[in-house]
């Protein structure tokens, strides 16, 4: 006894080299070598891995729980025979790697996975390469409380030399090559012959594994596989797969409810002898299986669980593989301009395809939208959980393809959604641990962040023009003492951070599509940020991302705000009172406005009609003191033409910044334009 507590109080201190030796052994074993010399030279010298001396036998684990392994079969005669075949004298090791993928197209999902996941995440890492001092000895740690016999006793190590910008960009590099070679390049370094490719399904499922890495490896690599079968591959697809997604109405029911309430059209005959052609095929057991969390409340009987468990798989399945096709090949799809008219050659449009003829008017990518859509918004159950992977994975989808979705979804909808699970995000995302899977609700609030950028940023006037109607709907509902608040307007007002994030990215990103839009962005600044906070520190301190278009005023005295329009109005804000006044005095849209320093004054420039105009802010007694909520009286008191300002080159973002006022004093004002020269008034 005393000899194996000594033994293991050994073991602890190879704690830090034995993750990455493990790692090392792993990434030796599972790379293809033989294919690339280069990149085997890389993994040797810079990455410090090893070469096997014979071919690996590799396993997996089947649906029952046994082990199912791939026995080893190499024969010296074959050594010999690819020798003749080659022309050169071939050594063992010069053909490992080369046989593992043409076994079984699930060892071959299983194997790339393990692969693609581990090269990402070593290349993530600082100095991950097996070669150097690092691998010799354990880092220093700092001492136990109250100190521990098996401490043990020695100097403390010299702290770590800073690594080398240029090794480290090398390893990385490295890496990343190794990722490629197994994520694309392996069907032509090998030949469809010796290649059998990896299972969709296997990949659909693991579209939204709860280990980002393994997640993002199998997104990887079901993309890359869908784009190297090509369009009648995917066609392929949809046929084999179409049948199985559930068709849902009005009243619906998720991939996790009984067939009563979604009919389900039987699998095609000749789809079936692909499902059991190769047993070997179906050996796909994941700890987070897409289903996962929708099987509930199933009767005792085995069998019926058991058909029960498929057909939703299959669903859930389908929902995936064509959302992902949808999404990811499915944007050149237009409705036909005559709608009874047959698409010419009969051929199906890229990445989606007419199953059931030219009069279903693209049924399949609507019927995928609704059934995302509905798992996006039907309310947690104990057959579809709040924080399911299929609806983690359908919001996912949504934020991908919402150029391909949208005609046939409520937009409005589908965003107060996407709101609502990542109202509390900065909660949920603050006390993660890096390294480990994220918890089901910050998953959730990750994915549903991402999409809404996503979203955000592929339709930025359909995002800001839908958010504006839902402030204007909450505004009119608090007008109206009677009406009760619905869900969305709740939902809004818990996600104002989130709206205000997806608004500054949108003013980074296409600012060009803002301007467009100017006023619907200052309405939901304005309901996001509360107007005694703005009072307070000012726009530029509580938003500084709007702040930085000429387009927009503020002003400190007054707490005014004035936006520029592109129909060449002004939307005049009083932060006090919450009111907005629309004055019309330019013929084009607004180029800069700018608050005189007493807030006496308001200068409007347009590049559109050269003209500059100063408008006198006349507020009333009972305005000034705030009685009434009155709005103050503006008028014109002067207009002078200006010198018109081009462009320095023709670009959408050079009208943005064309010329800015500055005031110089309560009465003296400058036209800067973009180019430096100055035009000086006087109100």
């Amino acid at each position: 006894m005393r000899r194996r507590e000594e033994k293991s109080k050994s073991l602890s201190l190879l704690e830090y080299n034995l993750t990455m030796d493990t790692a090392k052994l792993f990434m030796s074993c599972l790379h293809a070598w033989g294919l690339n010399e280069q990149l085997d030279s890389i993994c040797l010298e810079r990455l410090g891995m090893l070469r096997p001396h014979c071919p690996i036998s590799f396993g997996l684990i089947s649906r029952g729980g046994h082990m199912s392994l791939m026995l080893p079969t190499f024969k010296e005669s074959l050594l010999r025979q690819l020798s003749q075949a080659t022309g050169r004298r071939l050594a063992l090791s010069d053909i490992v790697g080369k046989g593992t993928y043409g076994v079984s197209r699930a060892v071959t999902t299983q194997h790339l996975l393990s692969a693609i996941s581990l090269s990402n995440t070593l290349m993530g890492m600082t100095n991950a390469t097996f070669v150097g001092e690092h691998m010799k000895k354990a880092p220093a740690r700092p001492p136990r409380p109250g100190g521990t016999p098996e401490s043990p006793r020695r100097t403390p190590a010299a702290p770590p030399q800073p690594s080398n910008p240029a090794l480290q960009a090398q390893i990385k590099q490295g890496w990343s090559q190794l990722a490629a070679m197994h994520c694309v390049m392996l069907p032509d370094l090998l030949g469809l012959d010796k290649y059998r490719p990896p299972l969709l399904e296997m990949l659909a499922r693991r579209w939204q594994d709860r280990c980002l890495e393994v997640r993002e490896a199998a997104q990887a690599l079901l993309l890359a596989e869908l784009r190297r079968i090509g369009q009648s591959g995917r066609k392929d697809t949809i046929d084999m797969w179409a049948p199985y997604l559930p068709q849902y109405v009005d009243t619906v029911s998720s991939p996790g409810t009984t067939t009563e309430a979604s009919p389900q059209a039987p699998p095609p005959p000749e789809a079936q002898p692909i499902e059991t052609k190769a047993p070997e095929e179906e050996m796909d057991v994941t700890d987070d299986d897409i289903t996962a969390g929708c099987l509930s409340n199933l009767p005792p009987n085995a069998k019926k669980i058991s058909n029960s468990y498929e057909e939703r798989r299959k669903q859930a399945t389908a929902i995936v593989l064509l959302g992902v096709i949808g999404a990811e090949f499915g944007a050149e799809i237009e409705p036909p301009k005559v709608s009874g008219r047959a698409r010419a050659g009969g051929q199906a449009p890229e990445g989606f395809g007419l199953t059931s003829g030219s009069s279903s008017n693209y049924s399949l990518a609507r019927h995928t939208c609704k059934a995302l859509t509905f798992l996006l918004l039907q309310p947690p159950s104990p057959k579809l959980p709040a924080h399911s992977t299929i609806r983690r994975t359908a919001i996912d989808l949504i934020g991908r393809g919402f150029t391909v979705w949208e005609p046939y979804m409520d937009v409005s909808a589908v965003l107060m959604g996407l709101l609502e699970l990542c109202a509390d995000a900065e909660k949920q995302l603050v006390n993660i641990t890096t390294g480990l899977p994220l918890n089901p609700p910050a998953d959730s609030a990750r994915s549903a962040r991402h999409a809404l950028s996503l979203i955000a940023t592929a339709r930025p006037p359909a995002f800001i023009t839908t958010i504006a109607k839902e402030v204007h709907r909450y505004n009119a509902a608090q007008a109206n003492s009677q009406s009760q608040q619905n869900v969305h307007t709740t939902t809004l007002a818990r996600a104002k951070a989130e709206i205000l994030r997806v608004i500054d990215i949108l003013i980074e990103k296409m600012p060009g599509d803002v301007v467009d839009l100017l006023v619907e962005v200052m309405d939901i600044i304005m309901y996001c940020i509360e107007g005694s906070l703005v009072k307070k520190k000012g726009l530029q301190e509580c938003f500084p991302a709007i702040c930085k278009f000429y387009m927009v005023g503020y002003c400190d005295r007054s707490h005014r705000i004035a936006v520029g329009a592109r129909q060449g109005s002004v939307a005049l804000y009083d932060v006090r009172t919450g009111k907005c006044q629309n004055i019309h005095g330019h013929k084009g849209p607004i180029t800069a406005v700018s608050f005189a320093p007493d807030g006496r004054y308001l200068a409007t420039y347009s590049s559109a009609d050269s003209h500059i105009c100063f408008w006198q802010m006349n507020t009333s007694l009972f305005g000034s003191i705030g009685m009434l909520n009155s709005a103050p009286q503006l008028r014109c008191i002067k207009t002078y033409q200006v010198p018109p300002v081009q462009p320095a080159s023709p670009g959408s973002q050079n009208h943005l910044k064309l010329a800015r006022l500055i005031w110089t004093s309560n009465r003296n004002v400058i036209l800067m334009a973009h180019d430096g020269k100055e035009h000086r008034f006087m109100v």
